[in-house]
């Protein structure tokens, strides 16, 4: 008994078509179709993916797909190509990509709006604040003591400066 890859591949060429043709026909990648024919399941990320690649590509060179269906599950669990050894979580991070995994966790556009909000409500504080200063301050606190001199001598209609009042 042929495999499935065989079949499948055997079935395209008695129709004279090229990978190109199946993959094009099924909207199947070239590369995927191929992996089908040479028995390669672990090119798919999934045995539910290998499955309904299958059953497209049966059901364009005419063959059954439920036999064909059939035969991959038996392929698959005799192989096992979907099974891995390695464990769900990798290797220990150490200190920096712990620290760059946190970092990527952030969500930084909240952040971002976080901190700009807060700056303009700062401004605005610090604006009120220094406003209140200047509102509640004499004008004339920080000016230096001047003193008056006329440039020519006053005539009466002028009052006298406040050294001559007697």
């Amino acid at each position: 008994m042929s495999s499935v890859g065989e079949q499948l591949a055997s079935a395209r060429q008695s129709k004279d078509w090229t990978a190109e043709d199946v993959a094009r026909l099924t909207k199947l990648r070239t590369d995927h179709v191929l992996a089908i024919e040479q028995g390669r399941y672990q090119v798919f990320s999934a045995p539910v993916y290998a499955r309904g690649s299958v059953k497209s590509y049966a059901k364009l060179v005419n063959l059954d797909p439920a036999a064909l269906v059939e035969q991959l599950n038996a392929e698959i669990k005799a192989e096992k190509p979907f099974e891995r050894g390695e464990p769900l979580q990798g290797a220990e991070r150490g200190f920096i990509e712990g620290i760059a995994y946190a970092l990527s966790r952030i969500p930084w556009k909240l952040v971002f709006i976080l901190i700009v909000i807060i700056a303009v409500l700062g401004g605005a504080l610090w604006g009120m604040d220094r406003y209140e200063a200047y509102k509640n301050s004499d004008p004339l606190q920080d000016l230096p003591t001047g003193f008056y001199q006329p440039e020519a001598a006053l005539s009466e209609e002028y009052l006298p400066e406040p050294s001559q009042v007697p």
